[in-house]
């Protein structure tokens, strides 16, 4: 073999692992919309539901198996929104149940807006938004909400309660500019990334109501409850509805 074939044949030995070990270099995940919680965790169950309504709806005649009445919020004493009407997701099971009564506290314990929105009776994750008519929330003050599955309009003792604790931060300058040019998909990556709970996951279930059948929503989706320990309802349907009533 002559000096120019053996110059040849080592360079070409030495370039094929190079080219090789690129070629096999993975590409890095797209960045997912997850949740990292901001407040404190919290010594009762986050959306957990007191009462003693029980659907009269027989096991063998519903859609679905029965699941609780549940709010999407973690396990914490209260998390932030930007929004001066925000929006509370709610995991309704299927009942007899025709309303749900929406009330909100200030911190002093006052009472500055209630209402009752009419519901379907099927089941799934309704979003209830706070109008702004009643007021905006003061900027960090923190607020209770309550949200009464009404079983029985004579029998009040039989709802079904759900409570949780917010507070409205100012948005900074800088992510103002972000969310306004964002899509609907990054604008919750940006409220999840600077801690923004109410509006993670109301923007997020926009996108999925609008988009079903898209994987990636469903996958987004059900990465941001898991990040929250919300797993079992990352497969709950999200459902088109409600109108207040008053």
């Amino acid at each position: 073999m002559n000096k120019l074939k053996l110059h040849r044949l080592i360079f070409y030995v030495l370039l094929v692992p190079s080219f090789a070990a690129t070629a096999l270099v993975p590409l890095m995940p797209a960045e997912s919309v997850t949740f990292k919680p901001k407040g404190s965790p919290q010594k009762t169950a986050a959306g957990a539901s007191r009462g003693i309504c029980l659907s009269a709806i027989p096991s063998s005649q519903r859609k679905i198996p029965q699941s609780n009445f549940a709010a999407l919020i973690p396990s914490t004493e209260v998390e932030l929104t930007a929004s001066v009407s925000p929006t509370i997701l709610v995991n309704v099971p299927e009942s007899e149940a025709r309303q749900v009564e929406l009330t909100l506290w200030d911190e002093d314990g006052k009472g500055i807006y209630q209402t009752n929105v009419a519901i379907t009776g099927e089941p799934g994750i309704v979003s209830f938004k706070f109008p702004s008519e009643f007021g905006s929330l003061a900027l960090g003050k923190k607020y209770k909400w309550n949200a009464a599955l009404i079983c029985d309009r004579n029998e009040r003792q039989r709802d079904v309660v759900l409570e949780g604790f917010l507070q409205r931060v100012e948005v900074s300058s800088a992510l103002k500019r972000k969310l306004e040019s964002a899509e609907p998909l990054q604008k919750a990556k940006l409220y999840a990334a600077n801690g923004f709970w109410y509006d993670t996951v109301a923007t997020l279930a926009d996108v999925k109501r609008s988009r079903p059948q898209d994987t990636l929503i469903v996958s987004e989706w059900q990465e941001l409850l898991q990040s929250v320990g919300l797993t079992k309802l990352s497969q709950a349907l999200l459902v088109n509805c409600c109108q207040a009533q008053n």
